[in-house]
């Protein structure tokens, strides 16, 4: 279980690392299309993070979250 863990938290890292580079790159840009596109990207990327370090820990593990 500790591999898979591992595993995990290394996709979250490197999906974040290509946000970040994804994002370095759209700043530079001058064209407004590219731009928003290299975005779009930078969004998934953080989706695609999230996702991962959501399932870090499987879900009957998790914390209940209070209803509201």
């Amino acid at each position: 279980m500790r591999d898979l863990d591992t595993a995990s938290w290394q996709n979250a890292r490197n999906w974040r690392m290509r946000a970040e580079e994804t994002r370095a790159l759209a700043d530079d840009m001058q064209e407004t299309e590219p731009k928003a596109i290299m975005l779009r990207i930078v969004a998934d990327y953080e989706k695609l993070a999230q996702w991962a370090e959501k399932n870090l820990t499987p879900f009957w593990l998790e914390r209940r979250k209070p209803s509201k």
